[in-house]
């Protein structure tokens, strides 16, 4: 669009726009948790960032939205679990992503996927500034992301697919957005580990609904075709990238990790029966007299939930549990006075006598781990008796808990 027309038409499509962004307070989106998951083990770890599609309006869960429309999509291709967490504002910019981050850590993600330019697109923002405001964007992102993350640039679909601009107006709203689109495609192909993916050629939408799955479904699809080589790629490449963040010394990893402990504020609280739940279940479903959710404190194992086991708490040196969160996977002992890293611990030749045990990390919000959900018993299991997708599913359900308020004592 040439910038003399941009320049005096923008005021009026901008009026246009916030007049008919009063619609949106009709319109339902997703009121669960900003995540997403496959089921599976070895998961790969999804970011969705920013506004349009990574909004979800049109339905009311992120399962039913891109997140969940993405996580099915890509273990359907890997045969691994995945992991998306969300961060979307309907507002959000090029310049304004950044900030939305917060302290979230990048480093723990394999890939991140941005969807922005809607808002550019209904403003007629100059395309200068969006390059700009794009390139400083990636450039920060892959800065501060692991060497072998990779970066998607979900384009701006087009604006009169969108019902509440699907107006004359909306033409040039639409003509914008293909100029737009055509220079993040340019910029993504002079950044390694950025790329371009156009969201063109969605299914119509269905008579008096907003959104429907089938788009996200369809926008998913556009999006693994892409990001799936590129996963696999890096997974089994012989060598690879590393950054200085990648490879922060393992006090300043502690010190994290011990932030994002005392910022959940969740040692010493009450019991809770959201939490119980959960251990009851676990206890249940494996079969084993003893569950627990454990969070890995300073020097010591403390216990959110637990079933039978007795102590409160237990050093951190003879923590099963602070082994776990040593790596992102599931951890199982068959036989604990066969593994010389438990053999001589107090719980394994005194009570509770551990033999067999099975645990998943959990996650705080802002990716650190910070403890374990995990089931014991006295007696020994054969090696590859334990479902570890099911360990993944329960730890994931306490993660869940953890991003809502504690509950009245």
């Amino acid at each position: 669009m040439h910038e003399l027309i941009r320049w005096s038409l923008a005021p009026t499509v901008r009026a246009w726009a916030l007049a008919a962004e009063r619609e949106f307070t009709n319109i339902p989106m997703p009121t669960d948790a900003p995540q997403a998951h496959a089921a599976g083990i070895d998961s790969d770890r999804i970011l969705i960032l920013g506004s349009g599609p990574a909004v979800g309006r049109g339905v009311m869960s992120h399962d039913l939205a891109l997140p969940g429309a993405l996580a099915r999509a890509v273990s359907a291709r890997t045969g691994r679990g995945v992991d998306v967490d969300v961060i979307a504002r309907s507002r959000m910019t090029a310049g304004t992503a950044l900030v939305a981050l917060g302290s979230l850590r990048l480093t723990r993600f394999d890939a991140v996927v941005l969807t922005l330019g809607v808002n550019e697109s209904i403003t007629l923002a100059s395309e200068r500034g969006w390059r700009l405001e794009l390139t400083r964007l990636l450039h920060q992102l892959i800065r501060s992301s692991a060497g072998s993350t990779r970066v998607f640039v979900g384009g701006v679909p087009p604006i009169r697919s969108i019902p509440i601009f699907d107006s004359p107006l909306g033409n040039l709203a639409d003509r914008h957005a293909s100029a737009l689109n055509r220079v993040t495609a340019a910029i993504c192909a002079d950044i390694p580990r950025a790329t371009f993916v156009p969201f063109e050629g969605a299914p119509l939408r269905e008579t008096g609904r907003y959104r429907s799955p089938d788009v996200f479904t369809h926008w998913a699809a556009r999006l693994a075709a892409d990001m799936v080589p590129a996963l696999e790629a890096e997974r089994f490449a012989l060598t690879q990238e590393v950054t200085p963040i990648a490879v922060t010394d393992a006090v300043t990893r502690e010190a994290m990790r011990q932030h994002a402990v005392d910022r959940l504020g969740i040692l010493d609280t009450a019991r809770e029966e959201r939490y119980d739940r959960i251990i009851d279940l676990a206890r249940v479903m494996f079969g084993t007299r003893s569950a627990a959710i454990t969070v890995i404190d300073r020097d010591r194992q403390w216990h959110k939930a637990r079933v039978g086991l007795e102590p409160a708490e237990v050093a951190r040196t003879s923590s099963f549990c602070t082994v776990t969160i040593q790596r992102p996977e599931p951890m199982v002992v068959p036989d604990a006075l066969l593994d010389e890293r438990f053999r001589e611990s107090p719980l394994v030749v005194g009570m509770p006598n551990i033999r067999f045990y099975a645990g998943f990390p959990i996650e705080s919000p802002s990716g650190e781990r910070i403890g374990a959900l995990c089931v014991f018993d006295p007696d020994p299991r054969p090696d590859g008796t334990v479902d570890v997708v099911l360990l993944r599913e329960l730890a994931l359900m306490v993660q869940r808990e953890l991003r809502h308020p504690s509950a009245p004592a």
